[in-house]
Parts: structure tokens; C-alpha cells; sequence
């Protein structure tokens, strides 16, 4: 919780800023000087609780931008982790705003990574159906399990508290394909073709050996990779193995989710119009070439959720504090002080 601080130097006060930040796992501190008290004006104050929110900004996008990188730029990936942290905030001050885009998202999402599988239930239709249970007209059985065996994914990630592994991976599909498949969750025992790809996966009898490598790359990578490369990276691995006989792209892009969010990042969906673009990027993967999806997959990352950005990121560098309660608090404790005297 932010607190003002007062030190008594030479018979003056003087005031700071102290506080903490929550990066990652850890509490990093961050103390900012606002002045002597009897000449600091409460303009001047105001001033200093927006230099003291982007010094938590700073404190936060430091410690990811360490993180390794490979194919994302300083501009990529501090736009990122700007994102990440307005994201925090804006979950943290704006709780029921949150949770009405989140449940936007997670409509896009569904509606998204089913259409680019063929399924043809639209947006509307789709909200519908996650959130009222209302099956649209004049569509299969078959699109409207697909799309209601999301919600049952993210119901079920909800409670699982643990990582990537073999296990998840085959549950993840054995959910998103319940009702599709004779034996979802299984790895397939035949070859399979990729659409766009100029190669064909791996024989079926070296994908359990595949995926085992998979998961321990991404055990190597999780902690000292940044977020956003692991996830797509992992995204893209995933789908050049294909060790399902179908639904391999529905479950690269859930963990590839999975992965972002448990990291404290927002959704990411793509649509229909994505779709070519989305099988070029992922068809250059295929041969080691990852630098085109990380691109694609950047730029539409940072434009769908741009307005979290735009409007939290904006309301610290202009100094609105009224936009957040604590602010408000801080400027209550320093005007309290000033009657002090």
C-alpha cells in the first residue's frame, strides 16, 4: 500500500513516495522525493504522484525486458510489457470493467479460433451461446460443441493450479475435442497433413518422443525467456509436431493463452480475417523461421488490446490521478500533513 514518508533533515520535512511493486513473484521497492513540505504546493504534488506511477511503470518493465529475447526489438517488447502493466492495473482498479472484457475476449477468442478451423457461427451467435446457453439456428451440432467446449476449457484451467506438461496438453484437447473425436486426447497413431505447410509433420511413431522434448523445452525456457516469445514459440513447436489427428491448432493457440495469462498477460484471439496471414506466419515456423510469427502475432496482439493501453497508460503519463483510488488516498494524506504543518 503507498504511504507518504516524512524525514526531518535540519529541522525540515521532506516528504517521499514510498511504496511496492509486485513483479512476478517478488515485491521490488520504490520510493520517489517529493519536496519539502511547507513548499511543495498541492499542484506540485499531483505532478509527483505522476512521476511516482511511471517510476512503478519502470521498475515494472525493467525486470521483463531482462528477460531473454530472440526475435522481439526493445520497441516490441517494452509495448508489451506496457501492456501487461496497464492490463494489472486496470484489472486491479476497475474490477467490473475487467470482468465485461474479459468475458468479450474470451468471446472473440472462442468464436476466433473456431472459425479458423471452418466453424461458421458468428460472434453474436457465439456470445449467445457461452453466456446464455441460446443455440443458433440453422447450425450443426457439431459448431456448436465445438464452440461450447471452450467454456468448459476455461472452467477447467480455472481451477488447474499446475504447468505445461504431457498431461495438460492431452487434457487441454480431449476437452476442446469431446464429442468431435472417437479417442480425444490420444496422439495419433497415422501421418496427417498441414494445410499451407510444405512438409509433412513428423511419423506418428516419433511423436511421443517429440512432444516429451517439447515439454522440456519449455520447462528449460519458462523462467528465463520473455513470456510473450515462450508462448508463441511454444504456439508454433506445438503445431509443427500436429500430434493430434485433428484440433492441433485449436490447442497451440489455448496454450499458447495459457501461457500469456498465468503470466499476467491478456487473451490473445485471432479471427477469420487472420486466417492466411496466420497459416503463412505458422507454415515459416515449420522451418525453424519464427521471426514472421512473432511479428504477426505481435502486431495483433498490441492492436486488440490497444485501448487498455491507450486509456491506463495515458491516464498515468497525463497525471489523472483521480483514476485511481490510491492517488486519491495519497493526495488525502498530503493535504492532511500540509494542515499539520
Amino acid at each position: 500500500m503507498a504511504k507518504l514518508e516524512i524525514k526531518i533533515i535540519r529541522g525540515h520535512k521532506y516528504v517521499y513516495i514510498k511504496d511496492k511493486v509486485r513483479v512476478n513473484d517478488k515485491y521490488l521497492s520504490v520510493t520517489v522525493y517529493v519536496g519539502r513540505l511547507e513548499k511543495t504546493t498541492t499542484e506540485q504534488f499531483i505532478k509527483k504522484l505522476g512521476e511516482y506511477q511511471i517510476a512503478k511503470l519502470n521498475i515494472f518493465t525493467d525486470f521483463w525486458l531482462k528477460k531473454k529475447r530472440s526475435y522481439l526489438d526493445d520497441d516490441k517488447a517494452l509495448n508489451l510489457e506496457e501492456l501487461h502493466y496497464s492490463y494489472r492495473l486496470f484489472g486491479e482498479h476497475y474490477p467490473d470493467e475487467m470482468k465485461r472484457y474479459e468475458q468479450s475476449v474470451f468471446a472473440r477468442y472462442v468464436q476466433g479460433t473456431t472459425a479458423i478451423e471452418g466453424n461458421t457461427i458468428t460472434l453474436r451467435q457465439a456470445e449467445e451461446l457461452l453466456e446464455h446457453n441460446i443455440t443458433p439456428a440453422g447450425k450443426s451440432v457439431r459448431e456448436v460443441y465445438e464452440i461450447l467446449n471452450f467454456r468448459k476449457l476455461r472452467d477447467f484451467l480455472e481451477e488447474y493450479e499446475g504447468d505445461v506438461s504431457e498431461r495438460l496438453i492431452k487434457k487441454m484437447h480431449s476437452i476442446i475435442m469431446e464429442n468431435l473425436l472417437e479417442s480425444p486426447g490420444e496422439y495419433r497413431k497415422i501421418q496427417v497433413l498441414i494445410e499451407k505447410a510444405e512438409h509433412e509433420p513428423p511419423p506418428a511413431f516419433e511423436v511421443p518422443e517429440l512432444m516429451r522434448e517439447l515439454v522440456e523445452w519449455y520447462r528449460k525456457n519458462r523462467r528465463s525467456m520473455h513470456p510473450f516469445e515462450l508462448a508463441v514459440l511454444l504456439h508454433t513447436k506445438f503445431v509443427t509436431i500436429h500430434p493430434f489427428v485433428d484440433g492441433n491448432g485449436r490447442v497451440a493457440r489455448a496454450l499458447m493463452n495459457f501461457v500469456l495469462e498465468r503470466n499476467g498477460y491478456p487473451t490473445l484471439y485471432l479471427g477469420l480475417e487472420d486466417r492466411a496471414m496466420y497459416l503463412d506466419a505458422v507454415a515459416e515456423g515449420d522451418k525453424e523461421n519464427y521471426q514472421p510469427v512473432i511479428d504477426f502475432m505481435y502486431k495483433v496482439y498490441v492492436n486488440q488490446h490497444r485501448m487498455i493501453l491507450n486509456e491506463i497508460y495515458g491516464k498515468i503519463k497525463n497525471g489523472e490521478i483521480r483514476a485511481f483510488p490510491e492517488m486519491d488516498e495519497l493526495l488525502k494524506q498530503f493535504m492532511k500533513l500540509k494542515l499539520k504543518g
